[in-house]
Formats: C-alpha cells, sequence, structure tokens
C-alpha cells in the first residue's frame, strides 16, 4: 500500500491484517501485516488503551462484524479455532460471542487516544474487495484541516520518519520510499 497520508489496510475474513501501510502500523500496532485485530483487541492492553473511550461499540461491532464476514458456516475450522482462542482467554469476547449478533458495519467513527499524537475523532470505511473471500480495504481519515487531521498528518510524518530511518537495517543499505 503506497498511500501514505491516511492509514489503509486490508483485512481477511477474519479481522487478519494482509497488507497495512505505515500509517496504520504507527496508529497501532495490532494494524501490522500478520497480526489478528480481533485478537489484538481482546488481549492486547495497548490496543484497549487506544480506544478506551469507546471501547464497548469498537468491540462490539468487531465481533458483530466477523460474525457477519464468517457467514452461517457452522464448520469452519479457523473460525472455531479463533472463536476458541478468545473465548478461553477473554470473558469479554465471550459474552459478546454469545449474543449472536450479527452486523457489518461499514463506516463509522472512533475516538483514537494515540499516546504520540494525542486522542483523535476518525471517521473509517471498509469497502469489500471484489473477488476474494470476505477481504476488506479500511481506511481512516480525519475531518479536513480538524485538529485530529493535524495530528494524523503528524503521525504520518513521525511514521515516514521511522520508515526511512530504521537501524536494525544493515549498514550501507538504502532506504529510500
Amino acid at each position: 500500500m503506497s498511500r501514505t497520508d491516511i492509514p489503509a489496510m486490508v483485512l481477511g475474513r477474519y479481522q487478519d491484517v494482509l497488507v497495512a501501510n505505515a500509517l496504520a502500523v504507527a496508529l497501532s500496532p495490532a494494524n501490522a501485516p500478520g497480526k489478528n485485530a480481533l485478537r489484538a483487541a481482546f488481549l492486547d492492553p495497548a490496543v484497549r488503551a487506544l480506544y478506551e473511550e469507546n471501547w464497548d461499540h469498537i468491540v462490539a461491532g468487531l465481533v458483530a462484524g466477523v460474525r457477519a464476514l464468517a457467514g452461517p458456516e457452522s464448520r469452519d475450522q479457523h473460525l472455531a479455532e479463533l472463536v476458541g482462542e478468545l473465548s478461553v482467554r477473554s470473558e469479554e469476547f465471550r459474552q459478546l460471542w454469545a449474543r449472536h449478533e450479527v452486523a457489518p458495519r461499514t463506516s463509522g467513527s472512533a475516538l483514537v487516544a494515540h499516546p504520540q499524537v494525542g486522542p483523535m475523532e476518525l471517521s473509517y470505511e471498509k469497502l469489500a474487495v471484489t473477488g476474494t473471500d470476505g477481504q476488506v480495504l479500511v481506511f481512516l481519515h480525519a475531518a479536513p484541516h480538524s485538529e485530529a487531521a493535524q495530528s494524523l498528518a503528524l503521525l504520518a510524518h513521525i511514521a515516514h520518519a521511522d520508515a526511512a530511518f530504521d537501524p536494525s537495517a544493515p549498514v550501507g543499505s538504502s532506504q529510500h520510499s
């Protein structure tokens, strides 16, 4: 993903992050490719801290969205393993899953309490990726000229600077975007 001014990522059917730009990862490490956003939401306290103001709404939407994306297939081994793990490790997840709510959210807003740039009111959009098995493109944005837009721009600058300077890179390697 080459877009650098808005956080964007592609999630798989069960909220696995398939690809994400640097700004999405800077917004939350749970947005890094290879992570599972649902697992991170319930098991990583840092993720909860980002969304504390609207936590109940966020996690209820995640669970209802996974139910909607997973569909009625009851023999889905991957879903059974994920639900089983989260049910054992999170009472909150277990209660939300037991509600049997199916409600995909395609747009909305969330207050993000980012540790580096402060609180940001961000809107999100989820677009189905046609020809895939339940993948969605998720992007977040702030109202133009708002404080949140300024904070997001600062976070983008930080993310770009971090990506340009990676101290773990071999000496003499070039890291230009």
